[in-house]
């Protein structure tokens, strides 16, 4: 048996992690867990709730044969949650996937999204995370072929985190372009892409407003989340979650104002 939890940060009435359950539905003795905020989340990063207290609510999902919750928090505080007040010490889940989010999560955004922090969160307590978001920002009711394209990527997730086969501290960012099944160009590893859009602020009436800015789709020249799901593959990048620089860390030791205090005892 493999124990799987969902979450997602679009709210657990929309229809992306519907997709992602009835996808995980197909994989043969699973048993599927839903704990998703009460309410929309996008964009609150990695918060978790703190001055106020959590009300895990049990919730009809679509009559589909899972239990689910409603959280009143961040997709953080779901996984954070679940894991602590929902599951046995015995019976913690197995794998956890975030999604399906509406629109992508490319590059930079994985420190904004919400979506991201439900994976990041998983591997914080020690179980593997996979995120998923679709390109259909600007379609968003249209979910297309999602779950068949999504399905081998599940099914091998899957499988190894059964297996105990993915690696700790990494979490799996992975972006589906908005194409038909018989379109879709493959499954590629991805680097973030950290420039790819710019942000400004739009003023309308006293305040102003967040807006993003995104390039033509180039030639594909290098193997970029962005330019790779635009080129019409998913793109799926591991993504560490220790941000220390090894190489700089060993550079300090000759900075100034560290070898004034000299060497570190022990």
């Amino acid at each position: 048996m493999l124990r799987i939890l969902i979450t997602n940060d679009d709210g657990i009435d929309a229809l992306g992690i519907r997709r992602l359950t009835e996808a995980l539905l197909t994989l043969e003795g699973a048993e599927i867990y839903v704990v998703a905020p009460q309410e929309e989340k996008s964009g609150v990063g990695h918060g978790v709730t703190f001055r106020s207290a959590l009300e895990p609510q049990e919730h009809d999902f679509y009559g589909l044969p899972v239990k689910a919750w409603a959280i009143n928090g961040n997709p953080a505080d779901c996984v954070k949650a679940a894991y602590h007040l929902l599951f046995e010490d015995d019976q913690k889940p197995d794998i956890v996937f975030s999604g399906i989010n509406v629109g992508t999560n490319l590059g930079r955004d994985i420190y904004y999204s919400g979506t991201c922090s439900g994976a990041r969160e998983a591997v914080i307590l020690g179980i593997p995370g996979i995120a998923l978001s679709y390109d259909n920002w600007f379609d968003q009711d249209n979910y297309g072929e999602v779950v068949e394209m999504i399905q081998p990527l599940i099914q091998e997730f899957s499988e190894k985190a059964k297996k105990g086969e993915l690696p700790q501290q990494v979490f799996w960012n992975v972006n589906i372009p908005h194409v038909p099944q018989n379109e879709l160009k493959g499954i590629v590893p991805a680097s973030l892409s950290l420039n790819h859009y710019e942000d400004k602020y739009n003023k309308e009436g006293a305040g102003y407003y967040l807006v993003r800015e995104y390039p033509e789709v180039m030639p594909l020249a290098e193997p970029y989340d962005y330019d790779l799901l635009k080129h019409g593959y998913i793109a799926i990048t591991p993504v560490h979650i220790d941000a220390t620089d090894r190489d700089l860390l060993k550079q300090l030791d000759e900075w100034t104002f560290i070898k004034s205090w000299g060497k570190r005892e022990g």
